[in-house]
C-alpha cells in the first residue's frame, strides 16, 4: 500500500512536470508573466524526494527478499531522469534566489538597451495573483568580468558572431557609433535562451575600443519580467563568455597561420 501511494506521487509529480513544460513549450503561458518555471522546479524537487524514498522501499524489499513493485522503480527512474534533465541544459549549481533580474559585467558604465525595462516586459500591467512575486527593478553586478581581448574592435565582431551562431540566438538590433581608425563603438541586442528552457531573454553585448590592437566586450542580460530570474540571466552571460574565450584563441591562431603562410 505505501508503494503504491508513493508510485501515484512520483507519477502525480511527473504528470505536472509536463504539463508546465508544455505550457510554455507550445506558448499558452509567458514564463516571464506566469511562474512555470518556478512550479517546474518544485515538481522536480517533491519528484526527486519521493524517488529517494521509493528508492529507499525498493532496497528494504531486496534486503528482505520481498518482491517489489516494478511499477514503482520505473516512476523513480523518470524522477531522477528530470534531476539530471534539470542539470545537463541548466545546471542546478546555476539557480540563485537574489532578488535581482538585470545583470551588467560593467556597473559603472552600464550597457544601456534602446528601450527602457518597462518598454521591454512582456506584460506591461502587474499581476494581482502574481505580483507579490515581483521585485524592483535594480542592476546588478554579474560574476563575470569585462572581457579584454587582444584583437581589434571588427575581429572582435567575428568572433562575437560565430559565438552567437554556436548559440543559436538572435540579433534583434544593432546600435553603431561613428568609428575611425582608432576608435570603435557598437551595441547589439540578442534574444538569449538556453535551447531547452524555453525562455528568451534580452542580452546586449557592447564592443569598444579605443586601441588597434585591444577591444573590450562587456554583456548585460536583462528579464522582459519583473520576478527573479533564477539565475537565468548571469548564466547567460556566463554562456557568452565562455563561447567568446573559448572561440578567440582559436581566431587569433588561424589569423596567425594566415600570416606566416602569406
Amino acid at each position: 500500500m505505501r508503494e503504491q501511494r508513493v508510485e501515484k506521487f512520483c507519477s502525480a509529480m511527473l504528470l505536472m512536470q509536463a504539463v508546465f513544460f508544455l505550457l510554455v513549450a507550445f506558448h499558452i503561458v509567458d514564463p516571464w508573466f506566469f511562474p512555470a518555471t518556478v512550479f517546474f522546479i518544485v515538481f522536480v524537487l517533491l519528484g526527486a524526494m519521493g524517488a529517494i524514498i521509493g528508492l529507499g522501499m525498493i532496497v528494504k524489499s531486496l534486503v528482505h527478499r520481498e518482491l517489489f513493485r516494478p511499477e514503482l522503480l520505473i516512476v523513480c527512474g523518470m524522477a531522477f531522469f528530470s534531476v539530471l534533465f534539470m542539470q545537463l541544459h541548466y545546471g542546478w549549481q546555476n539557480l540563485d534566489f537574489e532578488k535581482a533580474n538585470d545583470y551588467s559585467t560593467d556597473i559603472v558604465h552600464v550597457p544601456q538597451f534602446q528601450h527602457t525595462k518597462h518598454e521591454r516586459l512582456h506584460v506591461k500591467e502587474a499581476s494581482p495573483v502574481w505580483g507579490f512575486m515581483d521585485i524592483p527593478h535594480k542592476i546588478s553586478q554579474a560574476d563575470t568580468d569585462s572581457i579584454d581581448l587582444p584583437m581589434n574592435a571588427r575581429d572582435t565582431k567575428i568572433v562575437l558572431n560565430q559565438a552567437i551562431a554556436r548559440l543559436g540566438w538572435v540579433k534583434s538590433r544593432q546600435l553603431t557609433n561613428p568609428s575611425d581608425d582608432t576608435s570603435f563603438y557598437e551595441i547589439h541586442e540578442f534574444l538569449a535562451g538556453n535551447a531547452l528552457t524555453l525562455q528568451r531573454t534580452d542580452l546586449l553585448v557592447r564592443i569598444v575600443s579605443t586601441n588597434p590592437g585591444s577591444s573590450i566586450i562587456d554583456i548585460r542580460s536583462s528579464s522582459p519580467g519583473r520576478r527573479r530570474d533564477l539565475g537565468f540571466n548571469a548564466f547567460m552571460i556566463r554562456k557568452l563568455a565562455s563561447e567568446i574565450l573559448l572561440l578567440a584563441p582559436v581566431y587569433m591562431g588561424v589569423q596567425d597561420s594566415n600570416l606566416v603562410a602569406q
